[in-house]
């Protein structure tokens, strides 16, 4: 079962839009506290008995699924930590209504990715997990490349795209990334992401790179060829989007406020 860990900003959604075209019916977007359960894997499997893939913002690889009998094989994207946070302040003020200043917000958002990964401030940890649990991490910076190596890593995956969830308005983010004062404080609180980030980008993906050899910028080439993906739903994935969406979410939702 692939497992993808969520991480906001990091094209997500155009991974999950992924999985789902890859896995009909089968792929499961996660809408419970992170982090995800075995008991919400189960919950899950009640509406895709054939469960091929999870994904979501609660989906984190110290949950331990495997004690419960599950066999995650883990993912995700990582993106140069400056560039992420200012993306994740715009879509915070654009989509969800915050008012809060970016000093203020700020602080309840530090080493976002570190604490995704691990839980904690800790990017030895973040480290420790991503070399002895998560089996792939993609670079946003490197996003076409990067999914014709998880590709290759899954073995299965249509990873043909449509960008989703993209601002319209960039001008919170530019704003933010013009001022050297805060981009400074940025850094500041972000010093375990820009370690993470580091690690994955000099040591863990080169590994990826040299791997699948000589013949990687062709298959970059031939991805990028096949762009934008297909825009026709199939009636399977048609079906499996008003379950996602009438059934599950809902009925997910209910579950919870009930427990």
């Amino acid at each position: 079962m692939l497992a993808h860990v969520h991480i906001m900003k990091t094209a997500g959604q155009t991974i999950c839009n992924i999985l789902r075209q890859s896995f009909p019916g089968c792929h499961c977007d996660l809408v419970v506290p992170r982090p995800a359960r075995a008991k919400d894997v189960r919950w899950a499997m009640r509406f895709y008995p054939r469960l091929k893939s999870i994904a979501g913002h609660c989906v984190v690889p110290y949950a331990d699924l495997e004690a419960a009998g599950f066999r995650p094989r883990y993912f995700t994207f990582l993106r140069e930590p400056v560039e992420r946070c200012v993306s994740h302040y715009q879509f915070s003020v654009q989509k969800d209504g915050c008012s809060q200043p970016f000093d203020r917000w700020l602080t309840r958002h530090a080493n976002y990715q570190t604490q995704t990964l691990c839980g904690h401030d800790d990017a030895g940890r973040a480290i420790e997990l991503l070399e002895k649990r998560i089996g792939f991490v993609g670079l946003v910076e490197r996003f076409n490349e990067s999914l014709v190596l998880l590709r290759r890593w899954s073995g299965r995956l249509d990873v043909r795209y449509r960008s989703r969830n993209i601002a319209s308005d960039n001008r919170i983010k530019k704003q933010l990334l013009a001022n050297p004062r805060t981009v400074a404080l940025i850094r500041e609180h972000h010093a375990a992401d820009i370690t993470l980030y580091a690690y994955t980008k000099n040591i863990v993906y080169p590994r990826y790179v040299e791997r699948f050899g000589a013949g990687l910028p062709a298959a970059v080439e031939k991805l990028e060829e096949s762009l934008p993906g297909p825009t026709i739903l199939s009636f399977t994935q048609f079906v499996a989007s008003a379950k996602r969406n009438m059934l599950y979410k809902p009925l997910t939702r209910t579950r919870r406020q009930a427990a």
